[in-house]
């Protein structure tokens, strides 16, 4: 399992792949249904969403608190993406909401001790990189393909 540094690297190696297939679309593009009943702006505000969430648990993490708080439930991810796609930013500024919840999600990462990356001692991945794959680089390559099938069509 990755160490921080490595981690992040493949973190940023997701993110510039799924963000430069789409800075140069126009504001129109990122209006049009494609996934589902989602348009490229509400998948933003799905990712940005998660990542807003886990940064919140990479800073309790880092705190020596558990990464989810008291009381609430992520495992219905249906009712916590639909939170997230309503108040997506319409059109092309969705990107810079999408943008800025990277940030904090990656700050937050790296700011996090080494410790908390790499395999534990009962050979699992720490929670470090849990983090970062589930929210971000596992995130980033289920969207990757379907974005990949959207742009081929669009040509």
């Amino acid at each position: 399992m990755a160490t921080k540094a490595e981690a992040l690297a493949e973190l940023d190696k997701a993110h510039g792949a799924f963000r430069d297939k789409i800075t140069t679309l126009p504001d129109d593009a990122y209006r049009e249904v494609w996934l589902g009943e989602w348009d490229l702006a509400r998948l933003l505000a799905h990712m940005g969403g998660w990542f807003h969430e886990m940064t919140g648990g990479i800073e309790r993490v880092g705190r020596g608190e558990r990464p989810t708080p008291e009381g609430v439930d992520y495992s219905n991810a249906d009712t916590w993406n639909a939170g997230f796609t309503a108040t997506a930013t319409p059109g092309k500024a969705s990107l810079a909401v999408f943008d800025l919840r990277y940030r904090e999600y990656r700050d937050a990462a790296a700011a996090l001790d080494e410790s908390f990356f790499g395999v534990s001692d009962q050979g699992k991945p720490k929670i470090g990189n849990r983090l970062l794959d589930g929210a971000g680089i596992h995130h980033f390559g289920e969207h990757q393909e379907q974005l990949d099938a959207w742009l081929a069509q669009r040509r």
